[in-house]
């Protein structure tokens, strides 16, 4: 009831000239019935009719009134308003079906055009790599370079699911190791990638797109995420044991429980990321920015946070710092100040 309540107000306040008609219908009716009282308008009908005494079996027609005209149309009146109002609901009602099955249509549509993009993809990386020796070629030799090309114009257009795909595909070809990069995936667009639980271990990531990816439980230790973009990215769980962050981007990024020991995080932008629980012993944190960030919990034992930004950070104190960091020269503290 409350929803349609609301339904109908908000109908109201899109529609006020409803309102205002409503209004001055209501206004209308009630100085029609105060002047039928005031005045005794008989031939309203809605009074009381006093007309002359009838004789004995006498019969007397008086004149049809207001009422007795409104009486006969107001069955047929109602009626209309009913047919009308039914005939809307259903048209509604068509109108929404048709809406969702050309949405579902479209859906579909687009879903087979992101799985033959994807089939076709692998279909031509594994042509570059059975026949034009993709895995041995050099780095000027043009075969990288349009693979390059293909991998980062498919993943553009392609959902969550697909590109996780890509990248494990990518991963398990030998193609994006660290210590032997063949696919440069600097501005890849892997932007909320379903990556869940995947094994990217000692993988190169540098420069990826990874906003909003779901990295929840991800294998990542040793892998280089250099510049990556990992806005609001779900780590929660995620092992990055000894990874490469530098200058990543990590704004509003969780980490909930994560293990970061020895990862370097030398001028990473931490900026209001959840850290709670983390693991971030023996961790470079030098020059991080880690304003507003959550680190309750956090195991900071040997970590570097030489020049680190920690204005108005929760969950740890300037006692915790001071005992488990290695050292904070230059840090600003979560209280404003600044180590010397």
């Amino acid at each position: 009831m409350a929803s349609k309540f609301e339904t109908w107000r908000k109908n109201i306040r899109h529609h006020p000239f409803i309102t205002i008609g409503i209004i001055v219908l209501l206004v209308v009716c009630i100085a029609f019935l105060l002047a039928i009282h005031w005045w005794g308008w008989d031939w309203t009908g809605f009074n009381r009719y006093i007309g002359p005494q009838l004789r004995t079996n006498q019969q007397y027609r008086p004149e049809k009134t207001l009422w007795d005209w409104l009486q006969l149309l107001i069955i047929p009146f109602m009626l209309a308003i009913g047919g009308f109002w039914l005939n809307k609901i259903q048209k509604d009602r068509d109108e929404r079906v048709t809406e969702q099955r050309d949405k579902t249509e479209r859906e579909i549509t687009a879903d087979n055009q992101r799985e033959a993009a994807f089939q076709a993809y692998l279909d031509k990386m594994s042509e570059l790599l059975l026949h034009e020796k993709l895995r041995t070629s050099a780095e000027e030799d043009e075969v990288r370079k349009i693979a390059r090309v293909r991998t980062l114009t498919v993943l553009r257009g392609l959902d969550p699911s697909r590109k996780a795909s890509v990248i494990r595909f990518l991963h398990e070809s030998g193609l994006i190791d660290k210590d032997k990069c063949i696919i440069n995936l600097i501005g890849a667009d892997l932007s909320k990638a379903n990556l869940i639980g995947a094994d990217l271990r000692g993988t190169q990531l540098h420069g990826a797109k990874l906003s909003e990816a779901n990295l929840m439980a991800a294998k990542l230790s040793e892998t280089n995420l250099i510049g990556a973009d990992l806005r609001e990215a779900n780590l929660i769980g995620a092992d990055l044991r000894e990874a490469d962050l530098r200058e990543a981007n990590l704004m509003a990024a969780f980490f909930f429980a994560n293990d970061l020991s020895g990862a370097d995080l030398r001028e990473a932008y931490l900026m209001a990321a959840n850290l709670g629980g983390a693991n971030l012993s023996g961790a470079d944190l030098r020059e991080a920015y880690l304003m507003k960030a959550n680190l309750g919990g956090v195991n900071l034992s040997g970590a570097f946070l030489d020049e680190v930004h920690l204005e108005d950070a929760t969950g740890v104190t300037v006692e915790e710092l001071e005992k488990q960091a290695i050292s904070l020269k230059g840090a600003t503290m979560p209280n404003g100040s600044k180590r010397r």
